[in-house]
């Protein structure tokens, strides 16, 4: 049968050139499955930011990585899942994969990881509200990653200040709602008026227009009038700039959630202030935010529960933009960095 792949043919820094780093290739294969082993077809391929750090560290000619959703078309005796089950895991940028589903240790890159093994998606926790494309957004890694900084991590209380930098996305929607519903004040940076229109409609109460490179005395004209009171709790996915003013302005007793640095994975930005006097007099805690940690029966069990209550109870709102077509894997990652006001939330690629 043929398998269709993108695979790494350049390592590029900076803004993903999607023309110049992937190649499509696609092969002739015999699948000849062991009794442990899946072939699996792919249904949807997520896209996130986090991919250029996987990009870097893939070996050229290896296939691109990604998570996706699946569905098991042949079954050995003794595979982990039946023909017909659909699974979620890092299928990657394949239209089919045989695999045994089994936890893989990423060892290429600069810091060695595990990604979990293939989970079934039970279809009953699934409907029109939450369609099962929802296991690569709100209850999949994105909502993972909010709903467990908020409930294992960050204590949001009311009247707390909440600034998320980066906020449009798929994760820094959640995470604003969810700590408006705690009673904070919740402000947002993002890099275009029509994002910051689209974080006002979700409640936040201000969005602070923000692009890589800003000068650091307009950030810090921006943050203060935007937060008077200083910062409670800083959940963080830009780096650079914003993060060097926020030090700055934190409260005592505050929190910092490091989800995730744009300045230093896309803008190449290693530079900044020597911040450790700013976490030592207010009391910082600083946390890097792993979503794979609470990938566990008992938070996917408790996240549908939590989170998809109130998103059915209209408490919540999330947002997807779906691409189509095999082929249009690698525009829709590249949109992530280009062009970026024309998505709402969670991008993904149906195949």
């Amino acid at each position: 049968m043929k398998i269709e792949k993108w695979v790494v043919r350049e390592h590029v820094d900076g803004v993903p050139d999607v023309s110049r780093i992937y190649e499509k290739v696609v092969e002739e294969v015999e699948v000849a499955l062991k009794d442990d082993e899946m072939l699996l077809k792919t249904l949807y391929v997520s896209v996130d930011h986090y991919l250029q750090g996987i990009t870097l560290d893939t070996p050229i000619g290896d296939h691109m990585g990604a998570d996706s959703i699946m569905e098991v078309v042949e079954a050995g005796p003794r595979a982990a899942h039946q023909v017909g089950d659909l699974v979620q895991g890092f299928g990657g940028w394949r239209s089919h994969v045989v695999s045994t589903g089994a936890p893989a240790l990423w060892q290429t890159g600069t810091f060695p990881m595990v990604f979990p093994a293939y989970r079934t998606l039970n279809p009953q926790r699934y409907d029109d509200t939450l369609p099962i494309l929802t296991a690569l957004g709100i209850m999949g890694g994105p909502g993972m990653t909010a709903w467990g900084t908020l409930t294992k991590f960050m204590t949001v209380k009311p009247g707390d200040t909440v600034l998320i930098s980066g906020a449009s996305g798929s994760i820094g929607t959640l995470v604003g709602q969810l700590a408006k519903r705690a009673g904070a004040r919740v402000v947002g940076t993002t890099g275009s008026p029509e994002k910051a229109k689209y974080l006002t409609d979700l409640g936040f109460d201000k969005v602070i227009g923000y692009q890589q490179g800003d000068d650091a005395d307009k950030v810090g004209e921006a943050l203060r009038e935007a937060t008077p009171d200083g910062i409670d709790k800083y959940f963080d996915s830009m780096g650079g700039t914003v993060t060097d003013v926020v030090f700055s302005m934190l409260n005592v007793d505050s929190q910092v959630a490091v989800c995730w640095q744009w300045a230093t994975q896309v803008g190449n930005d290693y530079v900044g202030p020597r911040l450790l006097p700013y976490i030592m007099f207010p009391r910082t805690t600083i946390r890097g935010i792993f979503a794979l940690e609470w990938f566990t029966e008992q938070n996917w069990d408790a996240l549908h529960d939590e989170l998809g209550g109130m998103v059915r109870r209209g408490e919540i709102a999330y947002h997807q933009t779906i691409r189509r077509g095999f082929d249009d894997i690698p525009n829709a990652y590249q949109s992530l960095y280009v062009n970026r006001g024309a998505n709402r939330g969670k991008v993904l690629v149906e195949l």
